[in-house]
């Protein structure tokens, strides 16, 4: 069964990248109707390489060292390309690999806080 994701959260950005560096496209998010709130469905793919530059908002997946981004008004799955000397390190433990990735290549970030809700409006009340 193929994984489906609510409009509203295909792409929620958790983070930014920090430096540039390569990955592989693995896989891209198509909408499954015709309408703008319609569920899109994760379609595997080999998109071939891409060069991610710093500073671009990303979600970083729960399990390894793939995210996902914006790439051309379509948001695709990214595998982060180690290099051999990261790969080696890791002796291929994914723990490890994505460890590293989260280490060099991503800076995590916070939505930027402010009043709730109830405190808008009980400012408003007060006049």
């Amino acid at each position: 069964m193929a994984l489906r994701v609510d409009a509203r959260d295909v792409l929620d950005p958790n983070a930014r990248t920090r430096r540039a560096f390569r990955g592989r496209i693995v896989g891209r998010f198509v909408r499954a109707g015709p309408n703008a709130w319609d569920d899109y469905v994760y379609e595997s793919e080999d998109g071939g390489p891409i060069d991610v530059l710093p500073g671009v908002p990303i979600q970083v997946e729960k399990l390894g060292a793939e995210f996902r981004l914006r790439r051309g008004g379509r948001v695709v799955r990214v595998a982060w390309e180690a290099p051999p000397e990261a790969r080696g390190a890791a002796e291929n433990d994914e723990r490890a690999l994505r460890r590293r990735f989260l280490e060099e290549c991503v800076d995590g970030f916070a939505e930027a806080a402010g009043p709730g809700p109830a405190a808008v409006i009980a400012r408003k009340l007060r006049g």
